[in-house]
């Protein structure tokens, strides 16, 4: 810079602005740029430090410029996390079975609008601290690829597709609609290859994910470069290493595809601890010079340092250091920071109160009428029927003389609700045993049976015996909770924890041999249902997941359909369900080869988009253009019949899959998928897209992606094709042609 120049911007600076306001990023008349380059223009190079420092806690705040502190860690992926009162919904999992982007806009907007009102709150009391800011650490972009690692429950399933559209409608609900200002901002997380282990066998800390481009690129990246087009302002980087490189210190990921080929213009922060896990977990630095180098070099903007990593351990606390002995420059790290203040701005912070909308948010939306109602709705749509031998469900009674309700789940509003959840209300919270209790029988018995936790190492048999013996139906409910998975809580298997299948059974065993039995399984990673499958006394199954504070209220209308056509079942698996452990690859093995439903698994128990309704579906008329040009979409449409005497919810799902390609491919890749409501004897015709970005395939580093020439075969139904175990409706068939070749480059 010329020294005309920079006398000129020195003394910039030092204008105050004619409008009154003190500093000219304080001027919400400005455009954001020239707010964020007045701003971070003003600040040392120690006050940079200090705010990249910190992304746990609170930021130091810089009274010489009116700045204040800012928390950049919240949670709010399926409500406010861990800050006081909150309405609470389903996991992940769970909302990801509902096949419904709308239910994940409607959730995801609630749970923004309550953290910013307490939010607003905190303000207004000088509260700052972890789970008090705007900025959610969510949606978690993470793939289920084995059903043994604790965190499935926070993650929208196995398939790409279905976690980038939720993850677009996710970022657009949660930061708002408003032109100028963002409700919250969205940090997609965890980038990447972080899918398991998290404990077993060998830490998260310590985990170096060896993972091809491809399956990056055609698995793992997806769901964030949705996340990236809806506009997020953040994106979290995880604990493991990707092929021998820390994730918050990978230029491949964070630099060549991220910024490079995506364009990111936001901030990335690191996971709790994962800057300081370079050295501690992976041995990749030995010293915090060099971590925070590599850290700064390879895009990510701020270190999230564990809970009780103190300022002399941080290792962004280096990065004058740093700057002096070379490993970083002035510029890159003032560059790094633009993002963060950007956010801050965008979220209103230094702008007259009256200016943001969101700012006049209060309390009083915590728990409304409507939300609470939401919660209730978002867990009868995630609900999945396995099984309904005879249809016995929905139950043709209104009251039963006894009934007996069994299992570690009955009345566990912990485990109901799984890890990472809203702080848990008593007052707005329902369990199996309160509701059903109070609506579905004039006499009943219940015993947990499990002696301690959900791993039920010590079994009560003599009380299941005692409860079941006289019943007339006997509902049980097993399932895992936070004793069983969770964050850094692996299993080992898929059994049934401890002595949970011995309930089932005893309950088989000791009951008279007309009482029906349904199974209700709270869980996220699968567990081994065969024997409940193959048991004719077993007459129904139904899973759950973790549906939250509703779980009772939504448990009782859905068995007995007292909603009508709401509490129809219409939940499908958002995961491969495989029979047994030996149809898992180990956790550590990062190829998809064997995984998921788009990679030849073995026979699973129950496939992806499984799941079964009270009534029943029939697809006729398919329509569509037998060929298109590379790069454009393919229609089309189907109509759709309610055969059966029951208004309900059907999921309509369109499959694809490449016939000849010319590099590996998926065998099958869901297309489109859409949710509709169709009356009893009804039929509705449904219009589809499979969007052409979905099409392409990877090809190698240089070439990037590809949509071939070719001839590729479709699938309309309301299931996977081809498959073992299936429900009662037909699927259609159907081949259309691209012609000629698209080259979409190294982003799709």
């Amino acid at each position: 810079m010329g020294v005309v120049k920079a006398l000129l911007f020195v003394v910039s600076l030092l204008v105050v602005p004619s409008t009154g306001y003190r500093y000219p990023f304080q001027d919400p008349s400005l455009p954001w740029d020239d707010r964020v380059d007045d701003l971070v223009g003003r600040l040392t190079i120690e006050e940079i430090q200090g705010q990249l420092a910190k992304g746990t806690g609170a930021t130091p705040d810089i009274s010489r410029l009116d700045i204040g502190a800012y928390s950049w860690w919240t949670n709010c992926g399926r409500g406010d996390v861990g800050a006081g009162n909150a309405t609470s919904f389903p996991e992940s999992i769970g909302l990801a079975a509902a096949f419904s982007p709308d239910l994940m806009y409607a959730v995801a907007r609630v749970s923004a609008l309550e953290a910013r009102a307490k939010n607003n709150y905190f303000l207004k009391h000088g509260q700052y601290g972890v789970h008090k800011g705007l900025s959610c650490f969510s949606p978690n972009l993470d793939i289920y690829r084995d059903a043994r690692w604790g965190r499935n429950e926070g993650t929208w399933g196995e398939d790409p597709f279905l976690a980038d559209v939720y993850a677009r409608v996710f970022v657009k609900a949660i930061q708002g609609d408003n032109p100028r200002y963002a409700l919250m901002t969205a940090t997609c997380k965890h980038y990447t290859a972080s899918g398991g282990p998290d404990s077993y066998p060998v830490s998260r800390m310590k985990f170096d994910a060896k993972v091809s481009m491809r399956d990056l690129q055609m698995t793992f990246l997806p769901g964030f470069k949705g996340c990236i087009d809806a506009g997020s302002y953040g994106l979290l980087c995880a604990y493991n290493s990707i092929n021998g490189v820390p994730a918050c210190a990978d230029k491949t990921t964070l630099v060549d595809v991220l910024r490079s080929d995506w364009g990111f213009k936001g901030y990335v922060i690191s996971d709790a601890g994962a800057i300081e896990g370079m050295k501690t977990g992976h041995n990749y630095y030995n010293n915090s010079v060099d971590i925070v180098a590599g850290s700064l070099n390879a895009g990510c903007n701020i270190n999230a340092a564990g809970g009780k990593t103190k300022d002399k351990d941080n290792a962004y606390f280096s990065m004058v250091k740093a700057i002096q002995e070379g490993k970083l420059t002035e510029k890159m790290v003032r560059d790094l920071i633009k993002p963060t203040w950007f956010t801050r701005l965008r979220l209103g912070e230094f702008d007259p109160p009256e200016m943001v909308p969101y700012k006049q948010l209060d309390l009083s939306i915590i728990q409304t009428p409507a939300h609470r109602m939401l919660s209730v709705e978002a867990a009868m749509k995630s609900f999945v029927l396995l099984k309904n031998r005879g249809d016995f469900l929905p139950m043709k009674q209104t009251k039963y003389n006894n009934v007996a309700i069994i299992g570690p789940m009955i009345n566990n509003p912990e485990a109901q609700t799984g890890n990472y959840s809203p702080t848990i209300m008593p007052t707005y919270t329902t369990t199996p045993l309160e509701t059903l209790s109070k609506y579905l029988a004039h006499s009943v018995t219940s015993t947990n049976g499990c002696l301690g936790d959900n791993n039920c190492l010590q079994y009560n048999q003599t009380a299941v015996i005692q409860a079941v013996q006289k019943s007339d139906v006997i509902i049980v409910c097993l399932g895992l909770g936070n004793d069983v998975e969770k964050e850094a809580h692996d299993r080992m298997n898929i059994s049934f924890p401890g002595h949970q299948l011995d309930i089932l059974k005893d309950a088989v065993d000791n009951s008279p041999s007309t009482t029906p039995i349904v199974l209700v399984m709270f869980n996220a990673g699968a567990v081994d249902l065969r024997w409940p499958d193959g048991e004719n006394r077993v007459t129904s199954i139904l899973e759950v997941f973790y549906p939250s504070q509703a779980a009772g209220d939504a448990l009782y209308n859905v068995l007995t359909m007292s909603n009508g056509s709401s509490s129809v079942p219409a939940g499908r698996l958002p995961i491969t369900w495989p029979a047994s452990d030996d149809q898992i690859p180990p956790i550590t093995n990062f190829t998809m080869e064997g995984r998921t439903y788009r990679y030849s698994p073995p026979e699973p128990l129950y496939p992806f988009g499984y799941g079964l309704s009270y009534t029943t579906f029939h697809y006729s008329n398919l329509t569509y253009s037998d060929s298109i040009a590379a790069g454009v979409n393919f229609t089309g449409s189907v109509q759709v019949q309610n055969t059966g005497s029951i208004d309900a919810d059907e999921v309509i799902q369109v499959y694809f899959s490449w016939n000849s390609p010319s590099v590996p491919a998926p065998k099958i890749q869901l297309g489109n998928f859409t949710r509709k409501l169709i009356p009893a004897g009804s039929t509705v015709t449904v219009q589809f897209t499979i969007p052409s970005r979905i099409m392409a395939l990877w090809v190698d580093d240089s070439t990037g992606w590809k949509i071939e020439y070719g001839t590729y075969n479709f699938y309309v139904g309301g299931q996977q094709p081809n498959q073992k175990k299936n429900v009662d409706s037909n699927v259609l068939k159907g081949f259309f042609t691209i012609f000629g070749d698209k080259y979409l480059g190294r982003a799709r």
